[in-house]
């Protein structure tokens, strides 16, 4: 891992700087930590007291409302019936909130109204209308109390509405009607609503209204809602509400004369308009004390390093041979810096002196050490030239007793055949001086017939060796180079091989891709292919009835030529398969197999094509040899071979 290198100047500045964040980041964090949690705190205690006062003041006012009309229903058995509406049309036109107010009889008949100027028309419909089935009425009249709805729209008016009805005399029941609008326009009396929002849930648990900037819940039931359910079981409020995906503080009171309860909520976290506004305070506080720590940094690194830089210079004039005067300045260390580099380069300039005399000396010994290394150079090349010729040496004989042995075997056999013929011919020549038979003869002819094949068949068997002995090199001066398809000449090599497997269970197969043209040796190429075949058809199908031969041909991806010769035959162990392209080495000794075949083929590819040979094989699973050749053959001096 590479360090970057920094400037001193730059190195003390970043220290500095990161040291002053550091500082910062450590005051921010302590800050944040202690004062979110109380905005948090504070917030929640001002929400829960935003929810008391909305339910405080709206219970004052429907409980001033209640009290009037109370007053109202008791002198109804002090003034007659014409009187007594007249009395509830003055209510109405002094009552602001309320629309309509109607005396019902305790049959349920409406038997006198008040109602707004705007509905006047409509008091003869009213009057004797039945409202005996009205839940509200029956439960006055059981009760015997001041009682309140739920919001009903009005069949007069054609708005939200809210009733309350008190009992009037000993039968009788006065019942208002007060616009939603009118209850709720009081909540804009009870405070400011910006840190907190508001939902008016009545008692089956729907939002009447709510607050503009808060989280849209109109015509939404929150009975699920956790907050009212704790309410309503009467245990503890939980402090927070998630709705719509979000946190919120939360607080409740209940209004008991309409049995609704007035929910407030403020955002949590950074949605808090307090907690957004205090953490960007404190960014913009952070921002201003980073800039000014960066700034007195540069200043303070420029205040400290203006000495140091003096004693710098003053070592680079040193260093290149300028004599001059070492600078003091406020800072001790310094100081004690300057006085050691001083000595230091006056001691420098003592050892200079005698440097250049151990130099002088040094230099004579290392021309000395230069001769003698050169002549021991030259002794070890020509021991390496010795070396080398050794080897070949020892190669070549390795090859030479190689060949001999194999060549031993036929023509020592070839040579008892003729001396045992021989032998033979003089006791042929003993029969005829003491008198030929004709038995003598027949024996003697036979004799001559075996003693010939045999002789024959040892010395072609030592010819076919010497032939491949010198195939090994394969001679170049017939190797013609020329443009082929590469799919006529495999499909040449196996019409001239076909002939001689035509009798035998063995197929040959070809997957050559068109177009595959190279400019190389047709004549190696084609005996490197009838060498692979004809061990595949020795090696790989022995002891087997049938089998398959495969030759297949790819243009590879660094575009030469993939070459495949592969058999389901019987397969290579390991051990053979690490000796296969080694001279004379053959898994058929005594049998016919000379091992140079493939010692051939693959000379022929490296020295001659350019390329590799390699195989592959697994036991009882067949074999395959691959060739990897140039599309385009190197020249015979590119690849080394020799004639």
């Amino acid at each position: 891992m590479t360090l970057r290198n920094w400037r001193l100047r730059s190195f003390v500045v970043a220290i500095m700087a990161a040291t002053t964040v550091m500082v910062v980041v450590l005051v921010v964090a302590a800050l944040l930590a202690i004062s979110i949690p109380a905005l948090e705190d504070e917030t929640q205690r001002e929400v829960q007291l935003q929810a008391n006062d909305h339910a405080n003041r709206t219970q004052i006012v429907l409980g001033a409302l209640e009290s009037r009309l109370e007053v109202v229903g008791e002198s109804h058995a002090l003034v007659d019936a014409e009187v007594f509406a007249g009395v509830l049309d003055m209510i109405i036109a002094r009552t602001p909130m309320l629309r309509a107010l109607y005396l019902v009889d305790a049959n349920g008949r409406v038997t006198a109204a008040g109602l707004d100027s705007s509905m006047s028309r409509l008091r003869n419909e009213i009057l004797g209308s039945d409202l005996s089935s009205t839940p509200l009425l029956r439960a006055t009249q059981a009760t015997r109390s001041t009682t309140w709805s739920d919001t009903y729209l009005s069949a007069l008016s054609g708005v939200l509405t809210v009733g309350v009805a008190t009992p009037a005399g000993d039968s009788h029941v006065l019942i208002g009607e007060v616009p939603l609008d009118a209850v709720l326009s009081t909540l804009e009396e009870t405070g400011s609503t910006r840190l907190a929002a508001l939902w008016v849930i009545d008692s089956r648990g729907e939002v009447i209204t709510e607050s503009r900037h808060g989280p849209g819940a109109r015509r939404m039931n929150l009975n699920g809602l956790p907050l009212l359910q704790a309410s309503l079981a009467g245990t503890p409020l939980p402090p927070y509400i998630d709705f719509e995906g979000q946190r919120y503080h939360a607080g409740l009171a209940l209004s008991e004369a309409l049995n609704w309860r007035f929910v407030t909520i403020a955002p949590t976290g950074l949605d808090n308009p307090r907690v957004s506004r205090m953490v960007i305070a404190i960014g913009a506080a952070f921002a201003i004390a980073l800039l000014l720590g960066v700034l007195l940094s540069r200043s303070l690194a420029q205040l400290l390093l203006a000495p140091l830089n003096s004693i710098i210079a003053q070592a680079r004039d040193t260093a290149h041979g300028r004599q001059g005067h070492w600078p003091r300045g406020p800072v001790v260390e310094l100081n004690a810096l300057s006085g050691d580099l001083e000595a230091m380069a006056a001691h420098l300039q003592s050892l200079n002196l005698d440097l250049e005399q151990r130099v002088a000396q040094r230099t004579e010994a290392l021309a000395e050490s230069n001769r003698s290394l050169q002549a021991t150079l030259a002794e070890l090349e020509r021991t390496q030239h010795e070396l080398v010729r050794a080897e070949k040496m020892a190669a070549l004989g390795g090859l030479v007793a190689g060949v001999a042995h194999e060549l031993n075997t036929p023509i020592g056999n070839g040579l008892m055949a003729v001396s045992t013929l021989q032998g033979q011919a003089g006791d042929f020549r003993r029969c005829m001086q003491a008198g030929l038979r004709r038995a003598d003869l027949d024996a003697f002819l036979l004799n001559v017939d075996q003693a010939a094949d045999i002789a024959t068949r040892n010395l072609s068997r030592a010819a076919d060796l010497v032939t491949s002995f010198k195939q090994v090199a394969v001679d170049q001066s017939s190797a013609q180079r020329r443009r082929f398809m590469l799919d006529e000449v495999v499909d040449e090599i196996i019409i001239t091989l076909r002939p001689s497997i035509r009798r035998l269970p063995f197929s040959i197969e070809t997957d050559i891709q068109p177009g595959l043209e190279l400019d190389s040796y047709p004549g190696p190429l084609g005996q490197v292919l009838a060498n692979l075949i004809n061990n595949a058809l020795i090696h790989a199908f022995e002891d087997r009835e049938q089998g398959t031969i495969v030759i297949a041909a790819r243009r590879a991806e660094d575009g030469r030529i993939r070459l495949t010769v592969s058999d389901d035959g019987q397969g290579m162990d390991a051990s053979v398969l690490e000796q296969v392209f080694e001279p004379f080495f053959t898994t058929r000794k005594g049998r016919g197999g000379t091992g140079l075949g493939l010692h051939i083929a693959f000379n022929a590819v490296a020295n001659v094509l350019g390329g590799s040979l390699t195989a592959s094989s697994t036991k009882d699973r067949g074999s395959c040899f691959e060739l990897r050749i140039p599309a385009i053959a190197p020249s015979m001096s590119e690849t080394g071979a020799t004639a």
